[in-house]
């Protein structure tokens, strides 16, 4: 039954991408423009996301749990790059083997630049909101907050306009270092306390071949060798074709836990396997 209502779904998302390809938002589409509506400063997207995670609890045995879920997100432009965005996770698998590290919500504020040479920071946080299963662990709000961390970015474009290597506007090689800091962190368990003070250092790339298409990756240093949890990668790395404008579907694959170099422990069962596949539709009001 369930994935009749999945297959119903991502049909009509797909009808939908269809009849309103020629709309900028919905305000264009209605004939309605004021404050909110119609100049697309609230936007997101819509759609499906499928992972298979393996990871084993305090009592040692390992499960499995595929994680079949309705991905809705949401950004608020608030102030030229200032920005509150939200996403949330519906499962439609709702096995009490759900790992407690999952979170139903995700939600970042700060300001975001996503042009050529300029910095972006902020607060984010992805830890364990339980929003749509009853029997799951109870969301601590203030905790969670505390172990969300605070981070700045820095975008730098590798090609230039008359670039050979441009096929089209969308085509560039974007590098962002980046930096997160974490009052606080929790145990490898994701539940419990594990200290304060954590630091993590990235370098990320991304190359946009054309129309959209692109592969992606980045690497992560942990200064405090300690703060390192099973989950934190070493590396990550992705695929997909990204359009950002309105009512436009976009495909994508994100390996995004648990990589780790070698020579480097290993504490999850994780491969290429263990990805995040997605399929989206963008949308603006």
């Amino acid at each position: 039954m369930k994935s009749r209502i999945l297959g119903l779904f991502l049909l009509l998302i797909g009808i939908s991408s269809v009849s309103t390809a020629q709309y900028d938002n919905f305000g264009q589409m209605w004939g309605i423009e004021n404050s909110v509506i119609g100049t697309g400063k609230v936007r997101g997207d819509i759609g499906y996301a499928f992972s298979i995670i393996s990871y084993k609890p305090k009592d040692d045995t390992l499960y499995v749990f595929p994680r079949n879920s309705v991905n809705l997100n949401f950004d608020f432009n608030l102030y030229k790059h200032l920005h509150l965005r939200t996403s949330f996770y519906v499962d439609m698998n709702t096995s009490p083997t759900k790992p407690p590290f999952l979170s139903d919500l995700f939600y970042q504020i700060g300001w975001y630049d996503w042009h050529n040479k300029s910095f972006s920071f902020g607060y984010e946080n992805y830890q364990p909101h339980n929003l749509f299963q009853k029997n799951g662990r109870k969301t601590d709000w203030l905790e969670n907050f505390r172990r969300g961390f605070f981070f700045a970015s820095y975008n730098y474009d590798l090609l230039s306009r008359r670039s050979g290597m441009k096929y089209d506007e969308s085509s560039q090689i974007r590098i962002v270092p980046a930096i997160r800091y974490f009052y606080e962190y929790s145990d490898k368990y994701g539940v419990n306390k594990a200290g304060n003070s954590k630091i993590t250092l990235s370098t990320a790339a991304r190359w946009t071949i054309a129309k959209g298409i692109y592969i992606e990756g980045a690497v992560y240093y942990y200064p405090i060798k300690d703060t390192k949890l099973p989950w934190d990668a070493d590396y990550t790395y992705g695929f997909g074709i990204f359009d950002w404008r309105a009512f436009k579907m976009n495909f994508s694959y994100g390996n995004w836990i648990a990589n780790r170099f070698p020579g480097n422990d290993k504490e999850m069962d994780h491969d290429f396997f263990n990805g995040e596949v997605k399929a989206t539709f963008t949308w603006a009001l």
